[in-house]
């Protein structure tokens, strides 16, 4: 059986453990000095186990016996979802190549210097996923002839997020302000042209949509982390949860010179769930795929009803590397550069917290890959 897909699996013995801790221990000016530092600290040995703790790190975890932490690895404390994907657990699975945490520990350890890394990892409590970005350093340390590493770690969650929703919203918003303004200054100038005139309106109505719904998509995303969003189910057609997005997205600057279908056997009936945020995330899911598609590409659109769910699927020929399908639903991760790439954190966040659903894709060269959205719904056949 493979024991590991990156990191070493190995760990030291219960024993090795135990008088890695004593020793750590016995030293007063190493507990006082990690004591001082407001980040959380702990003290690996060279398999990547903690051995040894500050009290912000027993106050994060909410222990008071730090000996209750010896020989877990970091990322099974701090209960990350790629821990448990193989036996041996932090740093072995595939997704653990991306990892700033694991990839600053090892490069320390390698390089004997003092490593930075961002990290983001997604961790489960009580079956709710929460998103931590962190900022990781390990530098060596050795102490009476041994190898260890210090680990510190600092939670900058709220702060990415919030730089990262107001660079959203300024370069959205600026982006639809200015075409408004140019298309604006068209019709002063074009006012006594009832024909000219009349096709910038119809560019000026669409912009104004365009300008409200991003308005709105970036409240409901701030309400959403907050966990203030109250969801509010109504009866609705499943063809129309299609076609609105559909629609809203025809005139957008991602959809020019694309094309955005649905199944032809896409499944008709009513839906009780709340249409606002399910059109949300269908629209983020057509983003997403818009921006992923070349020029000429085609952006199929389908829902199947499978039991007592329903699944919106969004298909584009597009195909994602490795990389970025293992990182793919985290919240400051993006593919096309600073400030931008909320769009799958935010359908992945309003499915499985506001919509009791699942997220999920498929991806290959020769398919392109095809994002799903489940959700559990009342339904009944038209």
């Amino acid at each position: 059986m493979e024991l590991t897909k990156f990191a070493s699996p190995h760990r030291a013995s219960n024993e090795q453990l135990e008088a890695d801790y004593a020793l750590i221990k016995s030293s007063e000016w190493i507990s006082s000095f990690i004591n001082t530092m407001p980040e959380v600290v702990a003290i690996l040995n060279e398999e990547r186990q903690i051995i040894f703790g500050n009290d912000e790190l027993l106050k994060l975890l909410n222990i008071t016996d730090l000996k209750f932490l010896l020989g877990f690895r970091p990322g099974e404390v701090l209960n990350c979802i790629n821990s448990t994907l193989m036996d041996a657990g932090c740093g072995t699975c595939e997704n653990c190549r991306y990892c700033g945490a694991v990839l600053s520990i090892l490069e320390s350890q390698a390089k004997l210097k003092k490593v930075t890394k961002d990290c983001r990892i997604t961790t489960e409590q009580n079956g709710v996923h929460e998103y931590l970005d962190l900022k990781v350093t390990t530098a060596p340390f050795i102490f009476q002839g041994n190898n260890y590493s210090i680990l510190s770690i600092e939670d900058i969650s709220d702060k990415n997020r919030r730089a990262m929703l107001e660079r959203l919203f300024f370069h959205d918003i600026l982006n639809i302000v200015g075409s408004l303004k140019g298309i604006s200054d068209l019709l002063i100038r074009t006012r006594n042209d009832e024909e000219t005139s009349g096709k910038y309106i119809g560019l000026v109505n669409n912009l104004s949509k365009e300008l409200l719904e991003e308005i709105l998509s970036q409240r409901v995303m701030i309400y959403a982390e907050e966990g203030d969003l109250v969801p509010e189910s109504f009866e609705v057609n499943t063809l129309d949860i299609l076609n609105e997005p559909i629609s809203y997205l025809l005139h957008h600057q991602l959809a020019t010179n694309k094309h955005i279908i649905f199944d032809d056997e896409a499944y008709s009936g009513s839906i009780l769930v709340d249409p606002m945020l399910l059109k949300r995330v269908i629209i983020n899911m057509l983003k997403n795929a818009l921006e992923a598609t070349q020029k000429g590409g085609q952006i199929k659109l389908n829902c199947r009803k499978e039991s007592n769910f329903l699944t919106f699927t969004v298909q584009n020929p597009g195909f994602m590397p490795k990389n970025i399908q293992a990182q793919v639903f985290q919240r400051s991760f993006t593919t096309k550069g600073k400030g931008r790439g909320l769009g799958t954190y935010s359908i992945k966040l309003l499915t499985e917290r506001y919509l009791n659903g699942t997220v999920g894709f498929s991806t290959s060269e020769e398919k392109g890959t095809e994002f799903f959205v489940k959700i559990p719904c009342s339904l009944k056949t038209l």
